[in-house]
């Protein structure tokens, strides 16, 4: 599979069958055409990314407002103001989204029932 090929740190992880099949979709791409980061943590504008992309939720132009908003990296702005604006992220109570920061598996998980909830 050329996209195996390219990219080397994936081609001997546990995971590399399923990052192929997400990247295939469109779900998630790497950092270079040669590097993908399997074992990096996720922030929350990557998780923000992968799970508008997987809900295939209709971009939004505008989401919530947060104080660090000049934190969010161009290539996730529009998946920000989705998430935000169908309340699939929320921020946190000092007005920060903190979009470069690791996601934990609580906020993983409630992200990921709130995707499901508005799929139904």
């Amino acid at each position: 599979m050329k996209w195996m090929k390219m990219l080397a740190d994936t081609s001997q992880h546990w995971a590399k069958a399923a990052i192929s099949t997400a990247e295939a979709q469109g779900l998630v791409s790497g950092y270079s055409d040669t590097t993908f980061g399997p074992d990096d943590y996720i922030t929350r504008e990557q998780m923000a990314v992968i799970m508008v992309h997987a809900a295939k939720m209709d971009i939004a132009s505008e989401g919530a407002n947060y104080t660090d908003r000049a934190e969010i990296s161009d290539w996730a702005k529009a998946a920000i103001a989705t998430a935000t604006s169908k309340g699939l992220l929320d921020g946190y109570p000092d007005g920060t989204l903190k979009p470069q920061g690791n996601t934990s598996r609580a906020e993983a998980v409630t992200v990921i029932q709130r995707a499901l909830t508005l799929k139904k």
